[in-house]
């Protein structure tokens, strides 16, 4: 195994459990690896380079350190910038922030994401949404964005980074407001579908999903397929389930999922991690799924 500046912690501790105590001697950030629950939550979303930013060093020393210990490794070839952080915009002083400090859900060995996920779909257009923790939440931050959050930074005093969101929801335009139609907003409409999965697209409608070929794919992966259920898990468990055991497959392998249904929302997640997926009914609110690369 190859690692990159790309390459996901859990893909390294999943090659080799006792690459914890190197990325753990490496900077002391990194200690919050050793519980269990957090290494699942972080491990999975934290790419060599987002660790490296966290812990405020060079992406090749990172790297360095696991070639030290005798990993196979390919050298960081872009640029580093240590970005400026943004200051607080002048018109939040008049909004409503609600905070929510992650650090001591964090020093409590909670995943800190079901905390914020909950908080961010309470949040109203007209609310501001703070995050306070002791390092930079870079997956957090890429994960609202992507459910049309923007945000802005700064770091107190202590070095604690407080990350402030607002939801960037679209106004409804002359005519939407004249006959009283809403513009759903990205992010709030997720809750309302997970709701009321029978009205999701069926596989179908969406062109992503490949269908036709499932037998194939199976018989291609067969004695290479890891195999979870997610059926009886609420919402959001199914989705980040998948996402995590993805992320330890090996090369040539591929993951099987027992599945209600077409699962809309991973899709734009497979696709950024360049996975393709297929797809069998098997019976009502049961469907086969074959995840590979």
């Amino acid at each position: 195994m190859k690692i990159t500046a790309d390459t996901k912690i859990s893909k390294i501790l999943n090659a080799n459990p006792k690459a914890i105590d190197i990325i753990t001697a490496i900077n002391p950030k990194f200690e919050k690896l050793n519980n269990p629950i957090l290494r699942r939550s972080l491990a999975t979303r934290v790419s060599v380079k987002d660790a490296a930013k966290i812990g405020k060093i060079p992406v090749n020393d990172f790297l360095k350190s696991l070639e030290e210990n005798g990993f196979e490794v390919e050298y960081y070839q872009g640029e580093e910038k240590q970005e400026p952080k943004n200051i607080l915009p002048p018109d939040f002083s008049n909004r409503e922030i609600v905070t929510l400090d992650v650090r001591p859900i964090i020093a409590e060995g909670k995943d800190p994401f079901a905390y914020i996920n909950k908080a961010a779909k309470q949040i109203k257009p007209e609310q501001i949404l703070l995050i306070i923790n002791d390092f930079e939440p870079i997956p957090l931050v890429d994960f609202l964005i992507g459910k049309n959050f923007i945000h802005w930074m700064k770091q107190d005093d202590e070095g604690n980074y407080l990350t402030y969101f607002k939801l960037n929801c679209k106004k409804p335009n002359f005519i939407q407001r004249l006959f009283g139609k809403k513009v759903p907003c990205k992010y709030h409409s997720i809750e309302k579908e997970e709701k009321q999965p029978k009205q999701a697209k069926t596989s179908r409608q969406n062109p992503e999903v490949d269908t036709a070929h499932f037998e194939e794919i199976k018989n291609k992966f067969q004695g290479r397929l890891k195999e979870i259920d997610v059926r009886d898990l609420e919402m959001p468990l199914p989705m980040k389930t998948v996402l995590e055991n993805i992320e330890t497959l090996g090369e040539n392998e591929a993951l099987l999922v027992h599945h209600k249904r077409i699962p809309q929302f991973l899709l734009p997640e497979l696709e950024k991690r360049n996975y393709k997926i297929t797809a069998k009914e098997a019976a009502p609110d049961y469907t086969y799924l074959i995840i590979y690369k």
